[in-house]
């Protein structure tokens, strides 16, 4: 049985230990974000350390499952099975009812296995750049201010009716490559917040991206739009967004990426995504949802 449990300062040395046989940054990603946030979890097999992960809510009954990292010794399939199976349960206990997890695009051994043995369904692809530097001169076209919130109604219809929102199962991406539910309720807090912008044809919308400045990051989270007007809307973002941001990062959903990504590569000096495929599972609470 693995045995869950989060991490602390005393797991520093078995998780530079199992970190050498992964990304060289992948040290930095854990201390700098998964550990600092609460996120970091280790799992235990007969009193041993063997691996960690990150385990983060993105929601209030919402939870995502990203980067299992294993001993050599222990990378077997029923034991990162059971790690899974850990993390689930950690989730319920938190009042969650969905588990999501990020797999690469192209990694259908991972893929199959959370579906055939953990029932985990295959979600929508999103194409996703993390902190890409900015150039230092970007062509802007007209600015677009951010959305008013007495156009709740209007954006949610629009994204109800798009065929991007649904293949991606209606999610939206929230940063640190977690995503979240994309709901109207969260639609009316984004657009009291300024971070939805619109684009419009005669009154009409015909295209709808969110962002926000973190730190010196400009972060574009979700872009849903016609392809004769999505260059527009993302330069009339950009416009009104940048303000002294050096870097971007971009989610974008993968069924609209061949129209944006012209206009990334010609604002960032160097433009090389990954793409992922987001696996969800629907789970019982097994607690009350948190605040």
């Amino acid at each position: 049985m693995v045995v869950l449990r989060q991490a602390n300062d005393a797991d520093r040395a078995i998780i530079t230990e199992i970190s050498k046989h992964y990304d060289s940054n992948l040290v930095r990603l854990v201390y700098t974000s998964w550990q600092q946030q609460g996120h970091m979890y280790m799992a235990e097999l007969e009193g041993k350390t063997i691996g960690f992960c990150c385990l983060a809510f993105p929601a209030p009954t919402e939870a995502q499952i990203l980067g299992i990292r294993l001993l050599p010794e222990f990378r077997k399939e029923s034991i990162g099975q059971r790690f899974v199976i850990a993390l689930i349960q950690a989730a319920q206990e938190r009042g969650c009812n969905i588990v999501r997890t990020l797999t690469s695009s192209e990694n259908w051994e991972t893929q199959a296995a959370l579906q055939r043995n953990l029932g985990f369904q295959r979600g929508g692809t999103w194409v996703i750049g993390h902190q890409e530097r900015l150039r230092s001169k970007i062509n802007t076209g007209a600015v677009i201010q951010p959305s008013s919130p007495d156009r709740l109604e209007d954006i949610w219809q629009f994204l109800q009716y798009s065929s991007t929102y649904r293949l991606n199962e209606g999610l939206i991406f929230s940063g640190g490559y977690f995503f979240r539910s994309f709901s109207k309720a969260y639609l009316a807090q984004l657009l009291q917040h300024g971070q939805v912008f619109a684009s419009l044809e005669r009154e009409m919308i015909t295209g709808v991206a969110v962002s926000h400045c973190e730190g010196e990051t400009l972060v574009i989270s979700y872009v849903d739009a016609n392809p004769s007007s999505i260059l527009d809307l993302l330069q009339g973002m950009l416009g009104c967004a940048l303000c002294n941001c050096r870097q971007l990062t971009t989610a974008i959903p993968s069924v609209c990426y061949q129209s944006v990504r012209p206009f990334l590569e010609q604002i960032v000096e160097k433009h090389l995504p990954d793409k992922w495929l987001v696996m969800e599972k629907e789970v019982s609470p097994l607690a009350l949802p948190r605040d």
